[in-house]
């Protein structure tokens, strides 16, 4: 089956995009890339946006686990 090029034109150019705003390129500038780089860009662009989303994760989870609400099981104060 083949697929449409409207699909593979809108995934080139989110591709696109995601590689220039992760680099702060251009546009334009993305576009002169040869397929190599505008391949390995992608990758590493993809690479390095996975490990901020699990260091977030991450950070998120320790803080959760920081932050607890204490027990009211037990003598509450000023209850004596």
């Amino acid at each position: 089956m083949r697929k449409p090029t409207n699909d593979v034109d809108m995934m080139l150019s989110s591709a696109a995009y995601f590689i220039a705003k992760h680099y702060g390129l251009s546009l334009p500038e993305v576009w002169k890339m040869n397929m190599r780089e505008f391949e390995e860009s992608f990758v590493w662009a993809s690479a390095a946006e996975r490990v901020k989303a699990e260091e977030m994760e991450k950070a998120s989870g320790e803080s959760k686990s920081r932050t607890r609400v204490a027990s009211t099981h037990g003598t509450m104060p000023f209850s004596n």
